[in-house]
């Protein structure tokens, strides 16, 4: 027995008195208002949800009515915050003809002016929204949400995943661009057409069908395994808006909004192999810790020194690993360098001053976990002096044998000059030069003249 009571499981038609009007109409059923019906474990408005035939499987509608009536108060306020989970099976003639589920919250729905019209009309906002351009979007008339509150959705989305499949034990189906709703300032999110669900074991009488865009690699029914690939596509299409997002599968291009381990995480949850998809508890603990909301104390995972000896003055690559980390702390002696631990991991360049060990400190609102590596040995580099070096003494033979001069006198070597006197007096008579003047000329013009000179005249003209 829960604190609420178990509650019956179905509702004959009659018995929900008038039927309100329209409110939707889909390929399979209508929805409308129920004005005079009320459940006292489901307070606020219900719709009925008609089929256009009889359902095909009674047992596992009442059986997924059943797992709300089996909840406690807190997870089935919980589930209900989540989930317009259907909460009585409608019977007609001993046939289930429809559910009776909550109303769309208003929260999740917005009033919306389309471009050229002067009509305002309430929609319910799907998550398609946030797969078109942001500046499409906001002439539409949508809010556009920024990164953070796009994670915060993904994240949101998990937590509904996780609580499904852990404590439920349910796998949703039909994820696809319509039957889940999102709110924003607070964020999060709403799941729709819940009567699809099914209880973990349970085979599926007749073929499930996926929306376009949203079919897993593997064939065959619906699994826990393809609710996380296609909780992967809304990841991918939400972070990365645009206009070939809602067909978008490649994990690539989100490396420039998610950091390694959310890639990882990613690549994963798209692989056509189910088997290393992610689940989505792992999903909402990371996205948490992105978000610097850690649910759990921190905890290092890997730390180590990129070498056990360094020379002094020289750093130490430290390496680290941590789960809801929100910053991490290297110490060692008196140095101490803290950074953003929500990545997951990274590199530390430690200004080690003495040998000893290195500490790591992984922090978040939760606790701290320290991690002690090393030791590392601190070397002192060698100085570097001038020594004195004696010059040889070189000593040079003695030969015995003189030095030339630098210059070499020239030998006597005397020459006989003529008796030039004798010479004279041997000739007959004066020295005799004959000089021939011009006409205009006396022989007292020429310079030199004298007694021992004569001049002769002949021959000038």
């Amino acid at each position: 027995m829960t604190p609420l009571g178990s509650p019956e499981i179905a509702v004959d038609r009659a018995r929900l008195g008038e039927i309100g009007k329209l409110l939707g109409r889909g390929g399979e059923a209508s929805v409308y208002e129920l004005p005079k019906w009320s459940s006292p474990d489901r307070p606020g408005p219900l719709v009925f949800k008609e089929y256009r035939r009889p359902h095909g499987e009674p047992a596992r509608l009442r059986t997924i009515v059943a797992v709300r009536g089996a909840l406690d108060l807190q997870r089935r306020d919980r589930l209900d915050s989540l989930a317009a989970w259907p909460c009585r099976v409608v019977e007609d003639g001993g046939e289930v003809v429809g559910i009776v589920m909550p109303r769309i919250p208003a929260r999740y729905t917005a009033e919306i002016s389309l471009p050229g019209s002067n009509t305002v009309a309430r929609h319910a906002r799907e998550v398609q929204n946030l797969f078109i351009d942001p500046g499409r979007m906001a002439r539409l008339g949508h809010e556009v949400p920024s990164m953070r509150a796009r994670i915060a959705l993904c994240r949101d989305m998990a937590a509904a995943l996780a609580f499904f499949h852990d404590e439920l034990e349910v796998v949703f189906g039909d994820i696809n661009h319509a039957n889940e709703l999102y709110r924003l300032e607070p964020t999060g999110v709403f799941f729709i057409d819940c009567d699809g669900v099914r209880p973990r074991g349970v085979v599926a009488r007749h073929s499930q069908l996926n929306s376009p865009d949203w079919i897993p690699p593997e064939p065959g029914p619906l699994t826990r395994a393809t609710d996380l690939y296609k909780y992967g596509l809304f990841v991918l299409r939400c972070l990365l808006p645009g206009a070939d997002a809602s067909n978008n599968t490649d994990p690539a291009p989100a490396a420039a909004v998610l950091d390694a381990v959310g890639m990882d995480l990613l690549t994963r949850a798209l692989h056509a192999n189910p088997a290393v998809r992610p689940s989505a508890r792992d999903w909402r603990r990371h996205l948490n810790a992105l978000l610097g909301e850690p649910e759990e104390p921190p905890v290092i995972t890997a730390a180590s020194l990129g070498r056990d000896h360094v020379l002094r003055g020289q750093p130490v690559e430290v390496a680290w690993a941590a789960e809801h980390a929100t910053t991490v702390e290297v110490r060692s002696g008196g140095f101490a360098v803290r950074v953003d631990g929500k990545a997951g991991r990274g590199t530390v360049l430690a200004d080690v001053e003495r040998s000893g060990f290195v500490q790591v400190h992984a922090h978040n609102e939760l606790g701290v976990d320290v991690k002690v590596i090393g030791p590392v040995a601190v070397v002192q580099p060698p100085e570097t002096a001038w020594l004195p070096a004696p010059l040889p003494s070189l000593v040079f033979p003695h030969v015995g044998l003189p030095v030339p001069p630098m210059f070499v006198p020239v030998p006597p070597a005397p020459v006989p000059a003529p008796a030039l006197a004798a010479d004279v007096a041997r000739a007959a008579g004066p020295l005799r030069l004959t000089v021939p003047l011009a006409a205009s000329m006396t022989p007292e013009d020429v310079i030199g003249a004298g007694p021992v000179l004569t001049f002769d005249t002949e021959g000038a003209a």
